[in-house]
């Protein structure tokens, strides 16, 4: 069940309104909410990370509580990218160079380098492995968190600009940016070949009940990755531009403008 472009334009004005048709992926309804001037990630279990100041302000919305992380000097910090390990907040810190874990308490847990890295862009966590996208370096690493073990995943083609990660009960799938490609890998790294996406310009990807949704900033649209015909739309002749998507199991879909 799409959403109508009218009831799309009718939420577009104000943060935090949820829509009143469910968006539907699979057979699990999911609710889509706007939020502007920030980057919201949902974390899952009703919790959820906003970032705003250009990544240098992270808060941590959790079971009624807000809670400020702080992974350094502020002109040092952009925070990107954020999952949930166990009871644990896990940020990415594109300019640090880092991973950090935050105590539910905001203290920091641990953090690792990746100094190997030129651009830090986003991951996903499996199990005991991060996947980590460089965007600048054009490689995607995937990283033992127990050990800090590294290993470097390769696709059917080199990735130009890998930027955006979402992950499936069944796959990996990267977007890179340089030649508008998604790149699929099993759980374990190996990969699965890459198709050309079919959008302007894509930007972001969610994986939403089991299924790939695709952010294009050029038409100011979400896909599904399998489907020709847009999702959700925003006024071509609007302000407001579609900056970010993010969504885990049991939340909404947190679409950032």
């Amino acid at each position: 069940m799409a959403i109508t472009r009218r009831q799309f334009i009718a939420a577009g004005g104000a943060a935090g309104i949820l829509l009143s048709t469910p968006l539907v992926a699979g057979t699990t309804a999911t609710r889509v909410e706007l939020v502007s001037a920030a980057r919201a990630i949902a974390l899952g279990k009703n919790q959820r990370l906003q970032i705003s100041d250009h990544g240098r302000q992270a808060l941590w919305y959790r079971h009624g509580s807000t809670i400020n992380l702080t992974t350094g000097a502020a002109n040092e910090t952009r925070i990107v990218a954020a999952a949930l390990d166990g009871d644990n907040a896990v940020l990415l810190d594109r300019s640090q160079r880092r991973l950090s874990w935050f105590r539910p308490d905001g203290t920091l847990a641990r953090h690792i380098n990746l100094t190997d890295l030129l651009e830090p862009a986003d991951f996903v966590l499996n199990g005991d492995h991060a996947v980590i996208a460089d965007v600048h370096g054009h490689r995607l690493m995937r990283l033992d968190i127990r050990n800090e073990t590294r290993t470097w995943l390769e696709s059917d083609l080199p990735l130009n600009g890998p930027a955006s990660l979402a992950k499936t009960r069944e796959r990996i799938t990267l977007l890179t940016l340089g030649d508008r490609r998604l790149h699929h890998f099993t759980l374990a790294g190996h990969s699965l070949g890459s198709e050309v996406s079919t959008l302007t310009m894509p930007g972001g990807l969610a994986a939403v009940n089991g299924q790939l949704l695709i952010m294009d900033r050029c038409q100011k649209q979400l896909c599904w990755a399998d489907r020709s015909s847009p999702l959700l739309t925003l006024p071509q002749t609007g302000a407001q531009q579609l900056a970010h998507l993010s969504w885990q199991p049991g939340s909404n879909l947190l679409i950032s403008v």
